[in-house]
């Protein structure tokens, strides 16, 4: 048996979670940083692709409202960083609109106004619907028939891949607009004031795309990552980790920020014992769609509609529910005469991505995004799984059950997966910081 190696705290996962604790930590001498792949970042990674294309793991763009985070953001990137303002739309009925949908139907058949606009009168003053018990009734009672046939429903089963009514109420609440009544009927007409939404404006590197931030995070780092090196397995009895490559690796403390289903995968590997039954069914309960998104480079300069951040299809039509162009927001991340597109497809359960590449192209062409199949640079499936949490009605239960565990066993476990959850990059830099507080603090290491 190998000898262990021990250190006051191992860091599983190089992503912006981990850098933040990494670099909060500060002392070399204090932790580990254990990454899987071959870089860091995670979701914020920025990939290079051929001819000078790069590219994000779709959009990552970032909103700041805590003062401490932005400050370590500008601390990181500095005069690379720009605040740029939002060009989004929708694309419905043929014709673009102005995002978010609820509030500017401006410019759709006058029957879709009409429904969409009686629609959220009847939900906000004559219907008396119960409390919501599951999505689908949540976003029904709030925008009405109309907004919900024409976009809310149809945008949301496409993302997620799931029923509607299978997901919890309220939960992504904090992300969809809402706006007044008069806010809508001014939409309708065209008059829209300002725009709605948490992402109305955001902050973008100017060079390097979003993988700037994680990179100079780690390159700030006194004692850099371990990339390429997997757990095969974790004793939290004997609190320690038994690498796939024989290494044994003793803590005193533990940061996860690994998915909480595979974190007890890893735990009953390494000792079934420690983990209680309760947890391990808890851990199947938890579930996660998958995301295929395309990286898409094409010849020529952007035209009118060409250029937009990003856009949202509701419409069953196109396979995709969104895509954005990454050098519509910084021109940088493609050669010069030439632009960038992610296109994103949401699925639960596996996908072959061979499929729908050409549904994609033919998508794109319909929206007038490509002209011309030999115009294409070229296109790149990448699958994000886990992508979006699904918040379903085991969902609280079972992650509650597995959190009070991993408190009880000394495991300080944050990021949007090391505490499933959908959260933003800010949430994962500020979870990173508060898991080195805890640490600074004193917290319980066994």
């Amino acid at each position: 048996m190998a000898e262990t190696t021990r250190i006051p705290t191992l860091i599983l996962g190089a992503g912006l979670t981990g850098l933040s604790c990494a670099h909060h930590l500060g002392d070399p001498a204090r932790y580990r940083l254990i990454e899987r792949e071959d870089a860091v970042g995670g979701l914020a990674r920025t990939r290079r692709r051929p001819q000078g294309f790069l590219c994000d793991g779709t959009g990552h763009w970032l909103h700041l409202r805590d003062d401490r985070i932005k400050g370590l953001v500008n601390q990181v990137l500095g005069e690379n960083l720009e605040s740029r303002a939002r060009k989004a739309r929708v694309y419905s009925k043929g014709v673009f609109t102005q995002y978010p949908f609820q509030a500017n139907t401006f410019g759709l058949p006058q029957e879709v106004v009409a429904e969409c606009l009686s629609g959220l009168v009847r939900a906000r003053y004559e219907e008396d619907l119960p409390k919501p018990t599951h999505y689908k009734a949540w976003i029904r009672k709030e925008f009405g028939e109309g907004i919900c046939q024409h976009f809310m429903y149809p945008y949301n089963e496409k993302i997620y891949g799931v029923p509607l009514d299978t997901l919890a109420a309220d939960f992504a609440a904090k992300y969809i607009p809402r706006p007044d009544v008069e806010s809508v009927i001014r939409g309708a007409l065209g008059l829209s004031k300002e725009a709605l939404g948490y992402n109305a404006t955001f902050v973008y590197p100017k060079t390097g795309g979003i993988g700037a931030l994680p990179e100079g995070l780690h390159a700030g780092l006194a004692k850099k990552a371990e990339f390429g090196r997997k757990p095969a397995c974790i004793d939290l009895a004997a609190r320690e980790v038994l690498m796939d490559d024989g290494e044994r690796i003793g803590f005193t403390r533990l940061v996860n920020t690994v998915p909480l289903n595979d974190f007890v995968a890893l735990a009953v590997a390494g000792n079934a014992q420690a983990v209680p039954t309760a947890v391990v069914e808890a851990a199947k309960k938890l579930r996660a769609n998958s995301v295929l998104y395309f990286d898409v480079a094409v010849k020529g300069a952007p035209k009118p509609h060409q250029d937009y951040h990003w856009i949202y299809l509701p419409e069953r039509e196109f396979p995709f529910y969104r895509v954005g162009s990454y050098s519509a927001v910084e021109p940088s991340l493609a050669p010069e005469g030439h632009r960038s597109y992610y296109v994103e497809l949401g699925h639960y359960g596996e996908v072959d991505p061979a499929r729908f590449e050409q549904p994609v192209l033919d998508g794109m062409k319909r929206l007038g995004l490509v002209e011309r199949d030999e115009d294409i640079v070229f296109m790149i499936p990448n699958v994000l799984a886990p992508a979006y949490v699904l918040f379903d009605h085991e969902y609280e239960l079972a992650r509650k059950t597995i959190l009070d565990w991993l408190d009880t066993s000394a495991v300080i476990t944050m990021g949007r997966y090391g505490r499933w959850q959908y959260n933003a990059m800010e949430d994962a830099l500020r979870e990173g910081m508060e898991a080195a507080q805890l640490i600074n603090e004193g917290a319980p290491a066994a």
